[in-house]
């Protein structure tokens, strides 16, 4: 079991599957375009046919849905490849620092719990591994070239400096 010791654990028991041979490469962000508390009641609801291993709200708390060795509904054709962390708030506004802080700290974790997520920003949806954002999947990644939006997605640095300490 993959659970990382800094979210809350809120298992969700629908809209995921079991994990894939292959191994997580990418740590994937996306923005709920809402909530932390109305994207968990969301994610309980099997008509949502969505899901995430992670979420994390303006303050900084992180909620654990999934296991990550098991696979969520995110991204279409990387979710077997994914750890995928939904933040809350629109796609227009820049991520707190409180949630900067927390994503580095999960992107840590998740480059120790899985080697093969390497601690860079991914530019390749194809075959790269490290830090991403849902829009640079394009059609294969289920097609949202706005998420998680232009100011979180100039902030990924800021994720993976933190990271890095």
């Amino acid at each position: 079991m993959a659970r990382w010791s800094g979210a809350h654990w809120r298992p969700i028991g629908v809209n995921q599957s079991a994990g894939t041979s292959e191994p997580n490469k990418l740590l994937i962000c996306h923005v709920m375009q809402g909530s932390l508390a109305g994207t968990d009641a969301w994610f309980r609801n099997p008509r949502a046919q969505a899901s995430s291993h992670f979420g994390v709200g303006n303050d900084g708390t992180v909620y654990q849905w999934i296991d990550t060795d098991r696979m969520s509904w995110a991204n279409c054709n990387a979710n077997g490849r994914s750890v995928t962390v939904e933040t809350e708030g629109m796609s227009g506004t820049p991520w707190t620092a409180a949630q900067v802080d927390a994503l580095g700290r999960l992107m840590r974790w998740a480059n120790r719990q899985y080697p093969s997520i390497s601690m860079w920003l991914n530019t390749n949806p194809s075959t790269g591994s490290g830090l991403s954002w849902h829009g640079l999947g394009g059609a294969d990644w289920c097609g949202h070239p706005s998420c998680p939006g232009t100011p979180r997605v100039r902030q990924l640095g800021d994720v993976l400096a933190r990271a890095k300490r």
